[in-house]
């Protein structure tokens, strides 16, 4: 057994784009222990973006689009080994699903390759389907011939 089955998969997403490929890789992440990076290393990194579910805070970031996503490391000790420490602690892909899940500013999660330089998105809404949340409710629009 390989020492990365969560980076495999995400790296196998990456090669081929598909829904078997992107369903092993969320099967992975919901079992896996991922990297996050606390509130104890963001003060120390300067960092201010963040997603609490009232116990933990964790970093996110705003990767690409501008919109906020938990920041994850995948296969932790192998991280470590070739990237050097950018998290400083390990949590159940489960509880990030929730977290994302369940944030009213969050978007989903980043999941930061430990083999490779690259990444893979997991969007709010396969988030909440995963934990069976339902999805957050847009607010009622306005009639645009109404006063305010």
């Amino acid at each position: 057994m390989t020492e990365t089955p969560l980076s495999d998969a995400l790296v196998a997403h990456a090669v081929s784009p598909d829904a078997a490929t992107f369903e092993r890789f969320i099967t992975l992440f919901r079992t896996s222990t991922v990297g996050v990076m606390t509130s104890m290393m963001m003060r120390r990194e300067g960092r201010a973006d963040i997603v609490s579910d009232g116990r933990l805070t964790v970093a996110s970031t705003s990767h690409g689009d501008g919109l906020n996503r938990i920041m994850t490391f995948a296969d932790p000790e192998v991280f470590l080994r070739v990237f050097g420490p950018r998290f400083d602690a390990g949590i159940s892909g489960e509880v990030v699903l929730r977290m994302a899940a369940d944030g009213p500013d969050c978007h989903g999660i980043l999941v930061n390759c430990a083999t490779r330089e690259i990444s893979q998105l997991i969007s709010k809404e396969t988030a909440q389907a995963l934990c069976g949340a339902a999805p957050a409710a847009d607010p009622p629009r306005r009639s645009w011939w109404k006063r305010r």
